[in-house]
This record gives C-alpha cells, sequence and structure tokens, in this order.
C-alpha cells in the first residue's frame, strides 16, 4: 500500500466528499453544493487525503483572523486507524502556517474517543465544553493547538506555545 497524500479538493473531488460525509455519522451533512462552495468561499479551505488517486478521506478548514478552525473531518471507514485522518491534520496544520495562523481550533463530540485520541496526540488540549451541542445531545469539547511554535525565532502572541506531537 502506498502512503496517502493530502492535496487542495478539486471539483472532482466533490462526489467523493459528499459520500464520504454521508457515510459518516459524525460528519457534517452538507449537500454536494455547499462542498462545492468550500472551494471558491474566502478563507475556506478543503483538503483531501488520496491514495492512488482514490479519495479516502477530507477536511473542511476555515481560517478567521489568526485562527485556522477544523470545520469538519472525515475519512471512509475502510481507512479508519490508517494515518488518514492524522495527515489530514497535519495539512491543516501545514495551511495554518501559511496563512500565518496563531492556533487551530476544533469541536469534537464527547462520545468520539478516536478523535479525542488523535486530537490528543497531535497536541490539542481541551479548552471548553459546549453542553448538549449535537442533535443526539452530547456535548462538544473546544480544543485548540498553539502554532506559534512554527514561528521563529519566536512570536509575539504571549501566549504559552506547545509543540505538536510530530504527526
Amino acid at each position: 500500500m502506498s502512503a496517502p497524500s493530502v492535496r487542495a479538493a478539486s471539483p472532482s473531488d466533490i462526489e467523493a466528499i459528499a459520500l464520504i460525509s454521508a457515510s459518516r455519522s459524525h460528519a457534517a451533512s452538507w449537500s454536494h453544493a455547499q462542498f462545492a462552495d468550500e472551494l471558491t468561499t474566502a478563507g475556506a479551505q478543503l483538503l483531501v487525503v488520496e491514495e492512488k488517486q482514490q479519495v479516502w478521506g477530507y477536511i473542511a478548514l476555515r481560517v478567521v483572523d489568526d485562527e485556522i478552525r477544523v470545520v469538519d473531518l472525515a475519512v471512509s471507514a475502510s481507512r479508519e486507524r490508517m494515518g488518514y485522518a492524522r495527515a489530514l491534520l497535519a495539512g491543516a496544520i501545514a495551511c495554518g502556517r501559511r496563512a500565518d495562523c496563531r492556533r487551530l481550533t476544533l469541536e469534537v463530540s464527547v462520545d468520539n474517543t478516536p478523535a479525542l485520541t488523535l486530537y490528543k496526540s497531535a497536541g490539542l488540549v481541551v479548552v471548553g465544553r459546549r453542553p448538549k451541542f449535537y442533535n443526539d445531545g452530547s456535548d462538544a469539547l473546544l480544543m485548540d493547538l498553539s502554532l506559534c511554535a512554527f514561528f521563529s525565532p519566536c512570536c509575539s502572541c504571549r501566549r504559552p506555545c506547545s509543540r505538536p506531537a510530530s504527526l
């Protein structure tokens, strides 16, 4: 098996992205048009992870001021625990670095143990909680990763910086 690669999504990827999203209960339930809009919306980034030209997952991002926010991340069930989500998260961090973002943020269900494990291993920390945030009544944890450690020689945000675990 070849290593997965991450790249910017193109219009030809929207069908695969929508199918992956529809197959995953934790993913956002967006329409084809909404995913397509992500390709042209200012501040939006849509990345895919592929292997042998087959799309296996995606991550939707928004850059606002000095923050890059993970809006949605999903990987095909057949590629779980194979490094595809980690590759997408690394791609998000790279996007944040290129956009001079100081932090990456996301919300994740308290019930999504695999995602929590991934995010914590990448250095994200829980900074808050949104009670009954999801349709099923589960709470969302707010997580944050300082990207300041990536700036050199130092940054001026005056917040503690922590280098994330290698992705």
